[in-house]
């Protein structure tokens, strides 16, 4: 019998790789072009930088209380086109002038 996962039931898991170090948090689903799905994954660098990235489906090796993959080698980062609020750490649009969320003027 197939098991089948819902997108709340997978969002905001942890996903852990395989030495036990936290890789990052699911923040949604995302496919290719060609239908093939992946994770995206919000991950903090070594230096504290805000990634985003994408982990696809046939790199997870286990869906459970958390997601484990075997390294976070396999999460294909992208660059971030968005600014953090100092205050409330809301993310914005990199040309924004205040944030969305708290109003706060950011800097440019």
């Amino acid at each position: 019998m197939v098991k089948y996962h819902r997108r709340d039931e997978i969002v905001q898991k942890e996903v852990i790789e395989s030495n036990a170090k936290k890789v990052g948090v699911v923040k949604d689903l995302a496919y290719t072009i060609d239908g093939k799905m992946a994770l995206v994954v919000d991950a903090t660098s070594e230096k504290g930088e805000l990634r985003e990235g994408f982990l696809p489906f046939d790199k997870l090796v286990k869906i459970g209380d958390v997601i484990l993959v075997k390294s976070s080698e396999d999460l294909e980062i992208i660059p971030v086109v968005e600014k953090l609020c100092p205050n409330c750490k809301g993310k914005n649009p990199v040309d924004s002038t205040f944030c969305f969320k708290c109003g706060v003027t950011l800097k440019k």
